[in-house]
Parts: structure tokens; C-alpha cells; sequence
């Protein structure tokens, strides 16, 4: 009630925000209005609001968790994936400066306190134009003439342990109507609801001509049985294993990369720091409990507690192919995925017999439960969709708004068992095709003008499942996030749809605020997996398969 209470005064305080409460559809309905209309409080968001009240204009983000942030609220540090940084510009660069300089965590996916202190001083630098919800989560759209004029908001917190509930907990809605509405959400839930065609899955091979694209067998587990009956196919398989057959190589297909959660423990619990204890699950599954001892039985690693996923291993830190039914799931749909994810970081503890404790005092909101890790899922089909290609330097995409960098890292899929009876992982890479930054073309976050006009989709953005592989970092999204910012502010200057404004006032806008939009051509020719290893030489696809870089031969691109 006390939350009720206190976010119906944030509505009356929002001055431009609140203007009237009615009743529509049987529910009391809070009316605001702003310039733009953030949905999601993740760093792309926050950048994009900054970006946006920076030229003057008023921002409501709406956030349907308790805090901002979203991964980097909840603990992890942008710089884990950043292997250089001299690419990122503006905003991004700026954060950046300040996550390398921040007090060494306990544990280092345990930052999330110090994240929430930078991007909120973002916020506040433009306060009297920035107003964020937090609790609230999409429920409706209202659409005319091809753009978005009104968008609703139910008041549904997450629940223990950070789960989404399956429900709103009132009837009350806030409608937002803006001139311009950024998606910065995991799910793209913004952009579906819009009506703009997106994709979830991977394309094949032939779809864009990507070499890397597809069904891949990547590693067999042979002498794991996976049959609810021992040595007995017909038994079928343990529930936890999907039961699509492989396919072909290079095949499209409904998978794609896993999520997990990227945890945080006490390694040394004291008085002042407990941790959290990581308790059995209250619904054992008994299939997966019988698969991980059929696993160690077979005299394989089972590496717990881990940080992330070990996707050498078969299961730790997430099961693959867990993960499919929610980028399109409805809430009560993705509340048991979410807290599927959970039972089984219980179960994973509770098989190894370890005692393992969350960090004390981060995301104690959640009882120490980081936020999922939503490495994909929709991805919009928008005026430009990058590709392999774009990564590999190999096109010439028109108006950059920024540059990224990263590996094509796909966690395994799913757990497929292939004809002779092997279990395997499908979908497993981690291919070093960019020999320097790549460019994202300002289309990469519009969709086409048929679709939608006022909509800009800095998270979901248009790519590849092999393209969004490389770019779905935290960096290279607030990146985006910044340069959407600066979109909107122009289409609403110039009255235009974000497909119509001057493209080349858009990129002088974004070079007059540091953003990087060419590279050099100068460093990285090693890899350096994050800022906690060293550079590493290694072999890399240009090595391997240079016909693929026949357009633009590597050593032209260095200098």
C-alpha cells in the first residue's frame, strides 16, 4: 500500500508528467505527457533519456523493476566485456571511466551499488526534465496513423527473489503519451506491441549469406544417457532435454542463445557479511537431478559455484534450451521461466552439497537474486538488419551512430540427442570475426517507416542472431542508447518521423558529443577476454577463412 501511496505522489509531482486521472475501461487511468517516453530503465534507456533532456526536452522512463540499471544495476560491470575500450565514446565512455575506478566489490559480479551511484548522477545532472516509475511494466498500446500516441503502464513489482509476477497488483494504469517512445527493454515488449515484425531464433546460413548462421552440433557428451528409462529410446528423453530433433547444419531455427544468471557469493562469509543462503528448491525436479548424476557418473567436471556458465560443461549456471519460451511469453508465462532459472541454481547447489551464500549486500531487494540475464531474444526487423558481414568490416554501413566490438559469443541453445543416442549442446561460438570495431548504422534502430514513426529500439535492435551475438554488451547498447537519445531530440525539433530527420545532423550532433563513429584503424590485434586477463594471441576467422574478407582485406583495414 505504502508503494501505491508513494508512487501516486511521484505522478502528481511530475509537473509536464500528470495532468488528469479518469476512469477508461473500468480502471483509473494517470495521464502524463513528456517529449519522449523511455520504456526501461537499463543503461541504453538511461543514456537515451540523458540524451534527449540534454537538448531540453522532458523524459518519462518507465522501469517495471524496483531499481534502474537493469544487468549493470544488479551487479555486473560493463568493463567485463569490454575488451579495448578506445571505441566508446560520449556517455558510454564517460560511465566507463568511472566503472574501471570504482572500489573493488567482494565480488566482482557484485558492483551493482556502485553502477546504480553513476547512472543515477546521470539522471540528476538533468533532474528538473527526468522523471522516472519504477514498478510499472507495459500493458497496452494505442496507435494512429503509424505512430504510437499513447502507452499504458501496469503497477505489477516483481516478486520474491525478483521474479516477475504473473499478475498486476491494481487496476490503476498511467498512460504516457509522448512525440517520440524509446524501447530500452530486454524483451522488446515496446516494439512488439507497436506492431514492428521482428525475429526470435536464428536465421540460416542462405538467409543472409552468414557462414556462421544456423543449426551447429557443438560438443557431444557421450555416456550421458538421456532417457527416462536408462539404455530404453522408447522411455523418451528427461523432461529437461527439448526433444527437437538437430536438423541440419546451418539450418534456421526456434533456438537461440541460453540465459542464465551472472551470480555473486560470499566466498568468505563473516558476521558482517553472511551472504545469502542458497536454499534447496521447493519443487525438485527429479529429472534434472537424475541427468547431473548420470553426468558426474560419467566421470565429467561439474565446476560449482560458478559466476556464469562454464559452456564447456553441460549444465552449470543454466540448462540450456531453459530460455525459449520467454521472449514471447505472456507474464505468468515468464514468471516460471524466470523462477525456473532460479530452481535451478538451487538445484545445482543442493547436487553439489556445497554451502553457497549470495553476496550480503547486493540486490538485498531480491534477496541477493541478480537480475536474468537476457543475452536475446526478439530482435527487430528494422530499416537496416546487420549481419555477419558488418562485424567482418566487409560492408559500408550508412549513417554510424556508433561503433561496437566483441566476439560472436552464442552460449549453447539447447540439449539435443542426436540419432545414435549422444547428448550433445547445439549452438555453441565464440568466433573472433572482427579485426577492429564495427559500425551501426543508424537504421539498425528504426524500424521501417510503414511500421512505425516514432519508435526507436536501442536494445532489440535490427540484426542477425550472429550479428546480435556480438553486440548484445552492455556497452555497445548504451551506445546506442545515447545515439537514440540524440534521434529523438532531432525528430521532435524537426517534426519528423525518426525515419525522415537530417542524418547528417544526427551524426554532427553525435560527433559534437564524443560519440566514435569510425574506427582508426589502429590496435586490436589481440584478444583480451575482459579487464580482468591479459591479451592473447589466438586464431582468428580472418586466419582461417580469409575469402570471407576478400571485399576488404584485413591489411587494408589496419593502419
Amino acid at each position: 500500500m505504502k508503494k501505491l501511496i508513494i508512487c501516486g505522489l511521484l505522478l502528481l509531482m511530475f509537473g509536464q508528467g500528470c495532468s488528469s486521472r479518469e476512469r477508461t475501461e473500468n480502471k483509473t487511468t494517470s495521464r502524463i505527457k513528456s517529449d519522449v517516453c523511455v520504456y526501461g530503465a537499463s543503461g541504453p534507456g538511461i543514456a537515451a533519456a540523458v540524451a534527449a533532456a540534454r537538448e531540453g526536452y522532458s523524459v518519462i522512463i518507465v522501469e517495471p523493476c524496483h531499481k534502474i540499471g537493469g544487468l549493470l544495476g544488479s551487479g555486473f560491470r560493463m568493463q567485463q566485456d569490454v575488451p579495448y575500450a578506445d571505441h566508446l565514446g560520449g556517455l558510454t565512455g564517460a560511465f566507463y571511466a568511472t566503472d574501471i575506478v570504482q572500489p573493488q566489490p567482494r565480488h566482482q559480479q557484485g558492483a551493482g551499488k556502485y553502477n546504480i551511484k553513476a547512472l543515477q548522477s546521470m539522471i540528476d545532472e538533468y533532474k528538473d526534465q527526468i522523471k522516472v516509475i519504477t514498478d510499472h511494466r507495459l500493458s497496452s498500446v494505442k496507435k494512429s496513423n503509424g505512430s504510437l500516441k499513447e502507452v499504458f503502464f501496469e503497477y505489477a513489482p516483481p516478486g520474491k527473489d525478483g521474479v516477475p509476477i504473473s499478475y498486476r497488483i491494481s487496476e490503476d494504469l498511467v498512460c504516457v503519451s509522448s512525440s517520440i517512445f524509446i524501447d530500452a527493454s530486454y524483451e522488446g515488449d515496446l516494439m512488439a506491441f507497436s506492431g514492428v515484425p521482428y525475429r526470435v531464433g536464428k536465421e540460416s546460413k542462405k538467409e543472409y549469406g552468414e557462414s556462421l548462421a544456423g543449426t551447429v552440433l557443438s560438443k557431444r557428451f557421450p555416456g550421458v544417457d538421456p532417457y527416462k528409462e536408462k539404455g530404453n529410446p522408447q522411455s523418451g528423453f528427461l523432461s529437461c532435454i527439448t526433444p527437437d530433433p538437430l536438423g541440419e547444419e546451418g539450418d534456421s531455427s526456434r533456438f537461440f542463445m541460453a540465459y542464465n544468471f551472472k551470480l555473486a557469493w560470499e566466498k568468505n562469509p563473516t558476521p558482517e557479511h553472511p551472504g545469502i543462503l542458497i536454499t534447496p528448491p521447493e519443487n525438485k525436479d527429479p529429472d534434472v537431478y537424475e541427468l547431473l548424476k548420470r553426468y558426474v557418473d560419467a566421470g565429467y567436471s561439474f565446476t560449482w559455484p560458478h559466476e556464469n556458465f562454464s559452456r564447456g560443461e553441460l549444465m552449470t549456471g543454466t540448462l540450456p534450451g531453459m530460455q525459449i519460451d520467454y521472449p514471447d511469453g505472456d507474464w505468468p508465462t515468464r514468471s516460471k521461466v524466470w523462477q525456473g532459472f532460479i530452481d535451478h541454481i538451487k538445484t545445482l547447489t543442493d547436487f553439489s552439497g556445497k554451502e553457497v551464500r549470495l553476496v550480503s549486500d547486493c540486490n538485498e531487494d531480491t534477496d541477493g537474486w541478480p537480475f536474468l540475464y537476457i543475452r536475446g531474444g526478439r530482435r527487430m526487423v528494422g530499416e537496416y538488419v546487420m549481419t555477419q558481414h558488418d562485424l567482418q568490416l566487409q560492408t559500408d554501413p550508412p549513417t554510424p551512430i556508433g561503433l561496437g566490438y566483441y566476439k560472436v559469443d552464442i552460449y549453447p541453445n539447447r540439449l539435443v540427442v542426436l540419432d545414435d543416442g549422444t547428448l550433445a549442446h547445439e549452438g555453441n561460438l565464440w568466433e573472433h570475426v572482427s579485426p577492429g570495431p564495427y559500425q551501426i548504422p543508424y537504421g539498425a534502430i528504426i524500424p521501417k517507416k510503414k511500421d512505425c514513426r516514432n519508435l526507436l529500439v536501442p536494445l532489440c535492435m535490427s540484426a542477425s542472431h550472429i550479428a546480435y551475438s556480438s553486440i548484445r554488451m552492455e556497452a555497445t547498447y548504451m551506445v546506442m542508447g545515447e545515439s537514440a537519445g540524440i534521434a529523438a531530440a532531432i525528430a521532435i525539433r524537426e517534426n519528423k518521423a525518426v525515419q525522415d530527420i537530417s542524418r547528417s545532423d544526427l551524426t554532427s550532433m553525435l560527433k559534437k558529443y564524443g560519440q566514435k563513429l569510425e574506427w582508426d584503424g589502429k590496435g586490436y590485434r589481440n584478444w583480451r577476454y575482459n579487464i580482468f586477463s591479459t591479451p592473447q594471441e589466438e586464431v582468428t576467422r580472418w586466419d582461417t577463412h580469409p575469402e570471407e574478407y576478400q571485399k576488404k582485406p584485413v591489411e587494408t583495414l589496419w593502419k
